[in-house]
């Protein structure tokens, strides 16, 4: 096992935050993920880092999650069970997924990150979200050094959260995530992606082509990550009671989108109307063409992305009473 000492995280997170961990280990198995829990001080984990806000200085060791590998298992001849390691790329899995004729993730194509973090915080776009395909997810317990298989009902999945990231389970690293795939209805009832494909005729539609269409709408809206470090949406979309969505819809044209007994509204839209598209502060662009995504213009720090987010929702909350939740996770201290 390498250990390396005051590792920097530069080329590990995609917001290319500058951020040093005392001790860093790449981690690829069980084995190596046993041996590298071994350790008094604090241990924290990375996957992809598409969804980490870094400070400049984290403690004790970080464990690199790097396990990798993908089996199929047919159950009949329509569904699939596919049981991943955490280290895949997620964008690259989904693909292979679909070389394979197994449809059911195209609609959460080309979002970056790594396989481990899709349960974590129960990754959705386009009109699916994971928590519809997750039949089991593994984890290592770091306090009993076990393994174990937590059902989807289990891992208490809800909008951008799960049990993982609530804590309600507290020490344990995903290793694997097995989906059922396959005998699922095609989506294409979420706005952009109908209207993409509203002059197709209906039996040309089919999974690869709704990946096809979401990577094109994803490539037009969103920003390229190797020319401008971002975390994809840095805001969650607001929950709301329907007398807190009439109330809103008094001060604002929106549209909202029925989930249960509640409704979900744009955040994009919010942050928009009040003016906040394309506005640079500091080394912080919100970006021009989707409001809920902030890219680093070159050497910004965490407390800039902290503070440009506190003024958006401030700014949100005093016209709207509604106040904006992060979406990345914020690691590290400042000193």
């Amino acid at each position: 096992m390498s250990v390396l000492r005051n590792f920097s995280l530069f080329n590990f997170n995609s917001l290319k935050l500058e951020s040093y961990v005392e001790e860093y280990v790449h981690v690829s198995s069980l084995a190596q993920l046993t041996e590298a829990s071994n350790f008094s001080g604090p241990i924290n984990y990375l996957g992809g880092g598409s969804n980490l806000l870094l400070k400049p200085k984290i403690a004790g060791r970080l464990l690199h999650i790097g396990v990798e590998g993908i089996a199929v298992t047919p159950v009949d001849d329509d569904r699939h069970l596919v049981r991943v390691g955490a280290g895949e790329n997620w964008h690259k899995f989904v693909m292979h997924t679909l070389s394979l004729g197994i449809g059911g993730l195209e609609n959460l194509a080309l979002i970056p990150g790594n396989v481990g973090g899709a349960p974590y915080q129960n990754i959705g776009a386009y009109g699916r979200e994971l928590s519809e395909l997750v039949h089991s997810v593994e984890v290592f317990d770091l306090s009993t050094k076990d393994t174990r298989v937590l059902t989807n009902e289990e891992c208490r999945f809800s909008y951008r959260d799960s049990v993982f990231r609530s804590k309600i389970v507290p020490h344990v690293i995903i290793t694997h995530v097995t989906f059922c795939l396959g005998k699922l209805p095609l989506m294409t009832t979420y706005r952009d992606v109908g209207d993409t494909l509203s002059g197709c005729p209906p039996e040309e539609i089919d999974h690869d082509l709704i990946a096809e269409t979401v990577i094109k709408i994803r490539q037009s809206k969103l920003p390229d990550l190797d020319e401008f470090p971002n975390v994809g949406s840095f805001f969650k979309n607001p929950t709301l009671t329907e007398q807190e969505y009439d109330r809103l819809r008094g001060k604002i044209d929106i549209v909202g989108f029925s989930h249960g007994e509640t409704i979900r509204v744009p955040a994009a839209r919010l942050i928009d109307a009040q003016k906040w598209k394309g506005q640079q502060v500091g080394n912080v662009l919100v970006w021009y063409r989707q409001p809920l995504v902030l890219v680093n213009c070159g050497g910004a720090r965490a407390t800039e992305f902290l503070d440009v987010a506190a003024r958006v929702s401030d700014d949100v909350e005093q016209h709207y009473d509604i106040r904006l939740e992060l979406e990345p996770v914020v690691m590290g201290n400042d000193s």
